[in-house]
């Protein structure tokens, strides 16, 4: 009979390569006629809202979820291997996410020394690259700090870069308005947002929202939070309200709460979200969330350990995900410093924050670390001074793994019809999406970049040339400390242009009649292609140009100037008279 048995796991096992619905059904047959304990809902994302753990707390801010391990797998793990490895700790599996080879193990264990113990014993077997828990962190009520910041809503239709001010101040500080200006070189692009809920019938996100399953569509709930993220990435290009950043990006979204009153972060439904938005076709995923600094203060014995098996969680699921083939960024704010507001070390945040070079795990999947690490931007907040200066955020956690500055005091954005559909807020959870979708401008550029390469272009110093200073409130002198560089989309996008074309700078400053400077709309037709940039009030302006003829058209006037663009040459034009 065993014999039988054992032709028959093979031939099914066979089977089930070619039939993807087939691994659930597989498993309940191996349940009935072997008793072991192989059970599976399935790999849609319903099972999360029927997992049988509840979080154990371990103190105020840290947990796990009871009687759950995330278990990796090689890939060339048969089914009854895979079987035998989840009877040896008396598991069942409740779910999975194939493109990461993940399982979901329920396994009954007290504390986490028997669920170490457990995990332990898992990995012993030569086809499970890793197992652990899935850690829970209590999740800041207040996700809007109260941070002053310079400008009132004095009009949205004014522009002017070098004073960044009112509610597009935000806009202007990164250069936003320049960088469309290089829209014909845009391509489409999906940006995945991990976060609270979505108002998908909001007038400026029309068309902009989908979903990677039905099921996570019908579990959505409109929120404030993740509406107003959703807009300062993708808001409509159009007369209403504002225009995001990135508004040649379809959002692939998830609701990742459970319920109205959820206020702990799980690693199983973060991951897991992060995972569905990539399978979906998502290169970049915000994910405005985290511990908010609820972890330090010294206070919790059970933080490093927990940041440590977190950071190689997450390691190892990007790995995963890289091994076959979805290369992406994972965006994540910094966190709005501890209870009191005072910002800590970034790292105390929770999910990708945690990741640094000491925790991440090397090598699995065949992927190395450098290669994680170079996916993954924290980004904190910065805020504005005026004339193009800038100062982090008070609240802004900080540290080491801290990537770049982005505005996050009083953004303006969308938010939901009982708010009047739009509204300002504050926090590093407005920073992330600014930076994410700078990434998303800069890889519909160049659709063949790596998601390493897209960080580097965003990140590096020539394309960030504006630093925010250092707050001094006396709460970083113990965190490791450098300066901060704001993300700046036209730089960005112009390193984009520089792979693919051979380029050349034009510059000059617009002037009126009596040589004053003067901001104006400058049309510039080249190789084919209308392109439409400004100068600020200071009358400067610096724009790319595909190397050989153009025609240049400054504000309303009927004239043309032809120029020459010669690559890697700069061609100043001096004054341009203004009438």
């Amino acid at each position: 009979m065993k014999s039988i048995l054992a032709k028959l796991m093979s031939l099914v096992f066979i089977i089930s390569g070619w039939l993807p619905g087939l691994p659930a059904v597989l498993d309940s047959l191996s349940a009935s006629l072997t008793g072991v304990p192989c059970r599976v809902t399935g790999s849609s994302s319903g099972f999360l809202d029927n997992l049988p753990g509840s979080i154990k707390r371990l103190d105020e801010n840290t947990g796990y979820v009871d009687d759950l391990l995330l278990v990796f797998l090689r890939r060339d793990t048969s089914f009854p291997r895979r079987c035998k490895i989840f009877r040896s700790i008396k598991g069942h599996c409740v779910g999975w996410f194939e493109p990461a080879s993940l399982f979901v193990l329920e396994s009954e264990f007290e504390g986490l020394d028997e669920m170490n113990a457990l995990c332990g014993r898992l990995m012993e077997d030569d086809k499970v690259v890793f197992a652990c828990g899935s850690f829970a962190f209590k999740h800041k009520d207040d996700d809007t700090p109260s941070d002053p910041f310079d400008g009132l809503d004095t009009g949205r239709d004014i522009w002017d870069e070098a004073n960044p001010d009112g509610s597009n101040w935000w806009l202007e500080a990164v250069e936003a308005r320049n960088a469309w200006g290089y829209e014909p070189f845009f391509n489409s692009i999906k940006i995945g947002v991990v976060d609270s809920g979505f108002d998908t019938t909001h007038p400026d996100l029309e068309g902009k929202i989908a979903f990677p399953n039905p099921y996570l569509e019908k579990q959505n709930r409109p929120g404030s939070h993740g509406t107003h993220v959703a807009g300062i990435i993708t808001a409509n290009a159009n007369d209403i309200g504002i225009r995001g950043i990135c508004s040649n990006a379809a959002l692939i979204c998830v609701d990742w709460e459970r319920e109205e009153d959820q206020h702990w972060i799980e690693d199983i439904r973060i991951v897991f979200g992060v995972g569905y938005a990539v399978s979906a076709g998502a290169k970049i995923v915000n994910l405005s969330l985290g511990s908010s600094g609820g972890i330090p203060e010294g206070k919790s014995q059970y933080a490093p350990i927990l940041m440590n098996a977190e950071g190689a969680l997450v390691s190892i699921y990007m790995a995963a995900l890289l091994d076959r083939g979805y290369d992406f960024i994972a965006v994540q704010s910094a966190g709005n410093g501890d209870k009191n507001g005072n910002p800590v070390d970034a790292i105390n945040n929770g999910t990708f924050c945690t990741l640094t070079e000491r925790n991440s795990i090397d090598g699995a999947f065949g992927v190395s670390k450098r290669a994680i690490l170079d996916r993954v931007m924290i980004v904190g907040s910065a805020r504005n001074l005026g004339s193009r200066e800038f100062m982090q955020s008070g609240f802004s956690n900080v540290g080491q793994n801290v990537s770049i500055c982005a505005p996050g005091s009083g953004v303006y954005s969308c938010d939901l019809e009982e708010n009047g559909y739009y509204s300002y807020k504050t926090g590093t959870s407005m920073a992330a999406p600014v930076a994410a979708a700078v990434a998303g401008l800069v890889w519909s550029v160049n659709p063949s970049l790596t998601g390493a390469q897209v960080k580097g272009i965003v990140c590096d110093e020539a394309n960030a040339p504006f630093i925010a200073e250092q707050i001094t409130n006396g709460y970083w002198s113990d965190i490791p400390y450098r300066p901060y560089r704001m993300v700046n989309a036209k730089l960005s996008v112009e390193a984009a242009l520089k792979t693919l074309y051979q380029t050349g700078v034009v510059t000059g400053r617009t002037v009126d009649g009596s040589g004053n400077p003067v901001g104006c709309e400058i049309t510039a037709v080249s190789h084919g292609r209308e392109f439409v940039f400004s100068s600020a009030s200071d009358g400067y302006f610096s724009f790319l140009l595909e190397a050989g003829e153009a025609e240049i058209r400054f504000g309303d006037s009927a004239d043309t100037i032809k120029v020459n663009a010669i690559v890697d040459e700069e061609l100043n034009l001096g004054d341009i008279l203004i009438i």
